[in-house]
């Protein structure tokens, strides 16, 4: 947990990327800077990796630590508020997911934010395309992250994998959706945040000019990534 003062705070769950497989090493310092900008009491759970813990382990625990929260949000000295959900990469899809079902469970969050999420297993945008390579994380390698997640015979559509697939989207909380330029899942991201929009969630997208997927974690050497964390605080 990141408290940057004391206080009742508004608590935030974050789910961290790392493609279900990698852990939660270098969020350090940029979840402390996200707490410092918005003021805000994160909470960052380390899940279960693929492939020892394929599908939906990685979903189980996060939301088991969401409803966790929930229940003890007074106990840990947080505002009376319902919790924010946040993730980016696959952090986003556990975070999209979580949102879901916690909606359809009665006990919907304050807001959530999809910082490049990876929203569609099947892998088919133009994007993928466009940014297959060159630009630090490759089409391929986002393919191989779902095959170590995903066990054969899954359908790859199913909203609890695939939440750009999700059709019941009516009643889900404010959404921030950010994308990056350069990255080969930016259209999924902008396709989800569209869906949205059509379903009648309040909706903002934010498209980072020349970026590229992971800038979340990169405030020591992009500005880009320096306004991110400025305006995600905002």
């Amino acid at each position: 947990m990141y408290r940057p003062s004391p206080g009742r705070l508004h608590p935030v769950l974050f789910l961290h990327g790392g493609g279900f497989v990698i852990g939660r090493a270098g969020y350090d310092a940029p979840l402390r800077e996200l707490a410092l900008a918005s003021g805000c009491l994160i909470v960052a759970p380390e899940c279960r990796l693929a492939p020892e813990h394929p599908f939906p382990a990685a979903l189980e625990d996060g939301l088991a630590v969401a409803r966790w929260l929930n229940a003890e949000v007074a106990g840990l000295g947080a505002s009376p508020e319902p919790p924010a959900v946040a993730g980016d990469s696959s952090g986003g899809n556990l975070a999209a997911i979580i949102t879901h079902e916690l909606t359809r469970g009665g006990t919907p969050p304050s807001f959530q934010v999809l910082i490049y999420p990876t929203l569609d297993a099947t892998a088919s945008s133009a994007s993928y395309e466009e940014f297959a390579t060159g630009y630090g994380f490759s089409s391929e390698k986002a393919r191989w992250y779902f095959d170590q997640y995903l066990p054969p015979g899954i359908d790859r559509r199913t909203p609890r994998a695939s939440p750009l697939f999700d059709r019941g989207l009516g009643k889900l909380p404010a959404t921030l959706v950010v994308t990056a330029q350069c990255d080969p899942l930016r259209d999924e991201g902008e396709h989800h945040a569209k869906n949205l929009r059509e379903a009648g969630v309040k909706v903002e997208l934010r498209r980072y000019p020349g970026m590229i997927h992971g800038f979340f974690q990169m405030t020591g050497a992009l500005q880009g990534s320096r306004q991110l964390h400025r305006e995600l605080g905002d």
